[in-house]
């Protein structure tokens, strides 16, 4: 009776390591395709809390309504859960939510389009509709904030009538080309 030679010890170790790397890698690839399968997480209290400040009109704020569906300017110092935002992205593509009235900002399209409030996912455009970026910083220290779907339209907190005077009406948005730029940008003001 002839006897197999048993396996080298060198080559036991080396089918051992390659097991374990091969358990290792099945269990990481299990761990991210349940990590795939989860929905999308809304906003969280890992997700700082922001005000959006006017770069015009220093002592305003954006805020969604919570008689409509428009958005609105209120002076700063007024305390309103629905001017408090949850950025959720990166600076270049993002989604505004207000947990106060539990949608997120969407464009409506056009030059001078309304800003609304949405359930999230039901924007006409799509999903670039409810994106925003923010643009370069200006010299006075603010931003543009601008429609991802069309980032030549930025949200416009100048009064129709008067480049003066904050807006009393529903916020719209307005090209950066068409007028006083200022009134275009805004800063967002950790809370």
């Amino acid at each position: 009776m002839t006897r197999s030679p048993s396996p080298s010890p060198s080559l036991f170790g080396t089918a051992s390591r390659t097991g374990r790397g091969l358990r290792a890698a099945l269990a990481v690839a299990a761990l991210a395709g349940a990590c795939l399968a989860l929905p999308a997480a809304p906003a969280s209290a890992a997700t700082p809390k922001i005000m959006i400040q006017s770069g015009a009109f220093r002592g305003y704020k954006l805020c969604a309504s919570d008689e409509d569906q428009y958005l609105h300017l209120k002076p700063i110092m007024a305390a309103d859960a629905f001017c408090t935002w949850r950025q959720w992205g990166s600076s270049s593509q993002f989604t505004l939510y207000n947990a106060a009235k539990d949608q997120v900002m969407a464009y409506t399209g056009g030059n001078e389009g309304l800003v609304v409030m949405e359930d999230p996912g039901t924007s006409p455009l799509g999903a670039n509709g409810e994106l925003w970026s923010w643009g370069g910083e200006e010299g006075w220290g603010a931003s543009a904030l601008q429609s991802f779907s069309d980032s030549g339209q930025n949200v416009d907190a100048k009064s129709p009538g008067d480049q003066d005077v904050p807006r009393t009406d529903p916020v719209r948005t307005r090209g950066w080309r068409h007028g006083y730029q200022r009134e275009l940008t805004w800063s967002p003001i950790a809370l």
